[in-house]
């Protein structure tokens, strides 16, 4: 049978012209004579019922197409009701829609375990208990063909020939496992399987109905969309048993901040997703204030740790807002933009919530063309490495150099690190990029000391992405360094103290592997972190980098002044050398000298420039003498 033909008889069943019953059991009778009008406007046969008891006797003696049956009665409650029809009858054979007035989803969720097949809420909305009542009786109908055309099916099962038998048997037990699976797969239909929150789908219809009701009464609802922050790292540390608790817990929390009218739903992963029905206040300020108060809420609930497993773990959580009809008039729309306002919010820190504005969609517009061109700038030959140098405060000489890299894009025209570098860690392309910075470097550092000046370093900044499984950073440094016949000497990797707080097996083991290869490691933006002290302890660091921060006020701050001072002796107690960067003027560089800060990196010397120009600046230094005063003059720098 086609299924063109399978699809003409399941309509004409359901528009055959059989008049439909339903039950209604509610022990008011205002509401019973208010859903009995509504009903019947459809052409739809009522029979009422004000208690438990009597309902269950009108059942068993004449079977309607659907019960609406209210939860909070006398005597026998609406559960215990739906619990004993439950063992004569199947979700299909008899739908059960509850009315309540409960507010708890757990509450919800255990009567459709029970074998509710829906629910609506008090005060009803005649709209919506409307459409779920059609929705349930098309599908008892569509059902009550499925069972018919089995029924015709097993006829002809029997009358084929004994040499069908044992597949005859196969198809019928497939046929039971599927009735049997039934109940259960339109659950899963419609809920997520871990949360017990509705899921995508039935989030999708959810919003396109509570938007067709606001356009009909002018109203302005919210759709947000919720991510939990870092949640990938949490479940790679510790599993995804634990991964999935955490999940629980955080639906849990979204649920208590939510309103009875709202719809919270899981879209997958750590995306959550809230219908906020309209409160009916007109004034857009008003209604933004609402849902601030929403917001806030939320983030306040999710500040609070989380016990996963024994361990009190920190999740915080970012929303974005998009409200009807300004940020988007249908569906589609409110989605996309309530998404680009989350990820605004990831990118203003996380742990906070930001409503949509139209200048969002260009930036994610263009962080969209970036990450594409992104995609094919290795290939097309646009990077290359600019070169800052790095002074030896007592000599004069230049001893090493900063590799930073520089994107300038065929179609987009220059683009700055601070653009493209977060870009590339989130996507995971600063993997094949870092590795050709890795290798560029080398191959220029080679140049220089083939050039004449062979202690010449090249330091090299790296993310916590490369130190993740697969980014193969030390196999990459290895051949780099053995392709360019260079000693472990030649390179200086700079980590950030982000690079350390991600610290995983897999991060350990590569700075363990660097360390017994002889490459020696510097700490960056040394004092803008809150754990530097016991990473110094436990990692085998070189040097530290003082951050720019400090140095440009060590003249005006006595703050400042005293904290470059005590990171310069602790590094000289620990062994370590100190680089300080950001140096710009000859009052600061006369200040780093005379405590002795081994090496001065700013624009004093030099601004970073090409490979071509650094070398010009080292045949220049080469000539000036053993003075860092006469190399600013001989840059040519201000």
């Amino acid at each position: 049978m086609t299924d063109i033909k399978v699809a003409s008889e399941i309509q004409e069943v359901i528009s055959s012209g059989r008049i439909l019953n339903v039950l209604i059991v509610d022990d008011s009778k205002v509401i019973r004579s208010a859903i009995r009008e509504i009903l019947e406007l459809g052409n739809i046969q009522v029979t009422e019922a004000s208690n438990g008891k009597d309902a269950l006797e009108l059942v068993y003696n004449n079977t309607p197409d659907l019960v609406l049956l209210d939860v909070v009665m006398p005597g026998m409650d609406g559960i215990s009701v739906l619990r004993t029809l439950r063992k004569s009858y199947s979700k299909m054979q008899l739908p059960v829609i509850l009315v309540t007035s409960l507010g708890s989803s757990s509450e919800i969720v255990q009567a459709l375990d029970f074998g509710a097949s829906d629910y609506v809420t008090k005060p009803v909305d005649f709209d919506v208990l409307w459409a779920r009542v059609s929705n349930q009786l098309m599908q008892k109908q569509t059902a009550e063909y499925l069972r018919l055309a089995q029924s015709n099916l097993e006829k002809q099962i029997k009358q084929r020939t004994a040499e069908l038998n044992n597949s005859n048997k196969q198809l019928k037990e497939e046929i039971e496992v599927r009735l049997l699976a039934e109940d259960q797969l339109q659950k899963q239909a419609n809920y997520d399987e871990l949360t017990g929150l509705p899921n995508r789908s039935l989030a999708t219809d959810r919003l396109y109905q509570t938007l067709l009701k606001s356009k009909r009464h002018n109203l302005q609802p919210c759709l947000a969309f919720l991510d939990l922050d870092n949640f990938k790292y949490i479940n790679d540390t510790f599993g995804h048993a634990a991964g999935d608790e955490l999940l629980r817990e955080a639906s849990r929390r979204l649920t208590e901040c939510a309103r009875e009218s709202d719809t919270v739903a899981r879209l997958g992963g750590d995306e959550f997703l809230l219908i906020l029905e309209d409160d009916r206040t007109n004034k857009e300020q008003q209604r933004e204030t609402g849902i601030r108060h929403i917001g806030e809420r939320i983030i306040e609930n999710f500040s609070k740790p989380f016990i996963i497993e024994g361990h009190e773990l920190n999740v915080t959580a970012s929303l974005g807002f998009a409200i009807y009809p300004k940020d988007g008039d249908d569906s589609n729309k409110l989605m996309r933009h309530a998404d680009v306002a989350m990820y605004r919010s990831k990118n203003e820190g996380k742990n906070t919530f930001c409503f949509y504005s139209p200048e969002m969609s260009a930036k994610a517009i263009m962080r969209m063309n970036v990450e594409s061109e992104l995609r094919q700038a290795i290939e097309n030959k646009e990077f290359t490495l600019h070169y800052q140098p790095i002074v030896n405060s007592k000599t004069g000489h230049i001893v090493k150099a900063e590799a930073l890299l520089r994107w300038d894009c065929d179609k987009l025209g220059m683009i700055t690190p601070d653009c493209f570098i977060p870009i590339a860690e989130e996507t995971g392309l600063i993997v094949p990029i870092g590795a050709w910075v890795i290798k560029t470097a080398c191959k220029q550092a080679k140049q220089w000391r083939d050039s004449g000046w062979p202690d010449m370093c090249i330091t090299i900044n790296v993310s916590a992405r490369q130190f993740q499984a697969n980014s193969q950073l030390v196999e990459t440094i290895k051949k780099a360094l053995k392709e360019n016949d260079l000693p472990s000497d030649a390179i200086q990797l700079e980590l950030t103290e982000g690079v350390l707080m991600k610290e995983t097996d897999c991060s350990q083991k590569s700075m363990a592997q660097l360390d017994e290869m002889g490459i020696k490691l510097l700490i960056d933006d040394f004092g803008t972190g809150y754990a530097s002290l016991s990473y110094l302890q436990r990692y085998n660091f070189d040097s530290v980098k003082i951050d720019r921060s400090y140095i440009s006020n060590i003249l005006i701050s006595k703050q400042d002044e005293k904290l470059v001072k005590a990171v310069i002796a602790m590094a000289r107690s620990l062994g370590m050398s100190v680089v300080s960067e950001g140096v710009e003027s000859k009052g600061q560089l006369d200040f780093l000298i005379k405590e002795n800060c081994e090496y001065i990196q700013g624009y004093y010397f030099s601004k970073p420039v090409p490979s071509e120009e650094f070398t010009t600046l080292l045949k220049k230094m080469s000539k000036a003498g053993h003075s860092v005063q006469s190399l600013k003059i001989v840059s040519g720098v201000n």
